[in-house]
């Protein structure tokens, strides 16, 4: 895929995304190594984790520099499917992330949500069963600063409204 691609127009791309959203964490769906799926998964994954590396180097793509700053995200990871492909599945080195959360706002789980948008994933046939209740993800550590041992994945990541211009009146006026 990489051959085919043009790797630096590319990877610019990825760059920029990241400097114009300034993420905490950069998630990557597939894995870096090319024997768990094909070509164009494991690209995407690679040009991320360089993109992870390049965001923060203002050497890197400086071009870019006229519209955005360099940031660096606190930490990659990569969502595993490991548990839903193997039987046996030992979660010993992943991150692991409570995500059947039900939203009130929508009247919906998130695995709903996620169901419909996998739905409209018209181009490869997928459809995904709609399920409620306890949903785990597991995340595997890429680069970044390491999750202390027992630490979700926003560990170290401040996510209160302080870290937001005027997030203090947010705070007040929401009462947490």
């Amino acid at each position: 895929t990489l051959r085919i691609w043009d790797r630096e127009k590319i990877l610019a791309y990825v760059v920029l995304v990241i400097r114009e959203c300034r993420p905490d964490l950069v998630v990557t769906r597939f894995p870096t190594e090319d024997s768990d799926t094909h070509g164009h998964h494991t690209a995407s994954a690679r040009l991320t984790s360089e993109g992870f590396q390049a965001a923060g180097d203002p050497q890197r793509f400086p071009e870019q520099l006229k519209f955005v700053q360099p940031w660096q995200p606190t930490r990659l990871l990569w969502n595993s499917w490991q548990s839903f492909r193997h039987e046996k599945f030992d979660p010993t080195g992943f991150i692991e992330l409570e995500a059947g959360g039900y939203q009130p706002l929508l009247g919906k789980s998130y695995p709903e949500i996620a169901a419909a948008s996998r739905s409209m994933h018209k181009s490869q046939g997928f459809g995904a069963e709609i399920r409620r209740g306890e949903r785990k993800e597991y995340f595997k550590f890429l680069d970044g600063k390491p999750v202390k041992d027992g630490g979700g994945i926003f560990d170290g990541v401040d996510t209160s409204w302080s870290r937001v211009p005027k997030g203090a009146e947010v705070t007040e006026k929401i009462g947490s």
